[in-house]
């Protein structure tokens, strides 16, 4: 039987078997067996798995076992699957296509005992389709990852824990963030354009050379410089620049932003056909995401792993899971009064209301917040 829209599948982290590098088998398809059937691809159908492979330097990342360890609990035909991520605006490891490939190698992904890893943005992060969205959204459209949105079905692996923005990433932010090229991850950060620091511009033109639409020029001053009403937010700049002297204004106002990214899950989860699942690991929950080389240690104990038809349901009950959950005396945020009870999130990231992309991802129907979560091994649920 398929599960519930709304229904939270529950595993806990006693019942995962390998701590949080691993996991058994049996545990695995006990946690998704029931959604072999919602995934099944037919003979000519793709199935994008969508990860984060991890920044250079990052130790918390979900391993290729835990994502090996869902990939079989599904009983996905690997000869039908690819593990996918996009590129990221900021200078590192992942800019380029080249570049993430031989990280996430490095990491285990893509190797002859996984499926292969491709970057859905393709070489440059430019290669996207337009989707459109409803009347209820802000934005009127959103530039998703081109192999995303031809793939027939996808599961999304995330990592549940801090992030410097949203408070929180989970499911919401690996569709959006994870699924757009870097022009939509540029309209989501910074309304559109990029930020010009000309301290920086060495006048070599790489950016202009690369810009399609003609909106960047080397001035009087020897700096490059923006015609802002020209500009399309690809982001191509980004890439060329050597220097960094374009850059991502990373100041957009929290509602913004939240509501930007509620509203690129929403385009990423309308394509990829019907068949979705989402599976969150609340495991070496860490202050910072995985793009952040030099993460803090978890700052709670390892709570287990989710799965649902509904990314906004996991994301509640991931959040309510870790709110509810006590913290080791030892936790840098005992000492801040975090119990069970306390939003963690809030006192990772003061000032920032996490609840945001929730509440406006519900608000245009990405999913519910309402959910029941049940627990597989039969303990009771919440």
């Amino acid at each position: 039987m398929t599960p519930d829209a709304h229904e939270v599948f529950f595993l806990p982290a006693s019942a995962m078997g390998g701590g949080s590098d691993t996991g058994s088998e049996d545990a695995f398809r006990m946690l998704l067996g029931r959604f072999s059937e919602t995934i099944s691809p037919g003979p000519t159908q793709f199935t994008a798995v969508k990860i984060h492979a991890g920044e250079r330097g990052n130790r918390y990342y979900l391993r290729p076992a835990m994502v090996m360890a869902v990939l079989k609990g599904l009983g996905l035909p690997l000869s039908q699957t690819f593990l996918t991520d996009t590129t990221v605006l900021y200078r590192g490891s992942r800019m380029s296509a080249p570049e993430y490939i031989a990280l996430a190698r490095e990491h285990g992904f893509g190797l002859p005992d996984t499926p292969p890893f491709i970057v859905a943005d393709g070489l440059r992060g430019t290669d996207e389709v337009t989707v459109m969205l409803p009347s209820s959204c802000e934005l009127g459209s959103a530039r998703i990852a081109r192999a995303i949105a031809d793939a027939d079905g996808m599961v999304v692996i995330s990592h549940f824990k801090g992030h410097m923005l949203a408070g929180f990433g989970g499911a919401i932010k690996n569709l959006a963030m994870g699924c757009s090229s870097r022009g939509g991850k540029l309209t989501q950060h910074s309304s559109v354009r990029p930020a010009v620091r000309t301290e920086r511009c060495t006048a070599c033109g790489l950016c202009v050379s690369h810009c399609p639409e003609n909106a960047l020029s080397i001035g009087e001053r020897e700096v490059v410089e923006l015609e802002s009403s020209l500009c399309s937010g690809c982001g191509e700049c980004l890439q060329a620049c050597p220097t960094g002297a374009l850059g991502v204004n990373w100041n957009q106002e929290a509602g913004v932003f939240h509501r930007r990214l509620a509203e690129y899950a929403l385009a990423a989860a309308s394509t990829s056909g019907e068949a979705r699942i989402y599976v969150n690991f609340l495991v070496d929950i860490s202050s910072s995401c995985d793009c952040d080389s030099g993460a803090p240690p978890p700052f709670m104990d390892d709570i287990g792993v989710l799965a649902s038809l509904d990314p906004v349901a996991i994301d509640q009950a991931s959040f309510d899971l870790v709110r509810d959950a006590a913290v080791p005396e030892t936790s840098p945020l005992a000492a801040k009064g975090a119990g069970q009870g306390t939003d963690k999130f809030a006192l990772v990231w003061p000032g920032i209301r996490s609840e945001l992309q929730l509440e406006h991802a519900q608000s245009i129907g990405l999913g519910s917040r309402d959910y029941t979560l049940l627990d597989v091994t039969g303990a009771s649920g919440g």
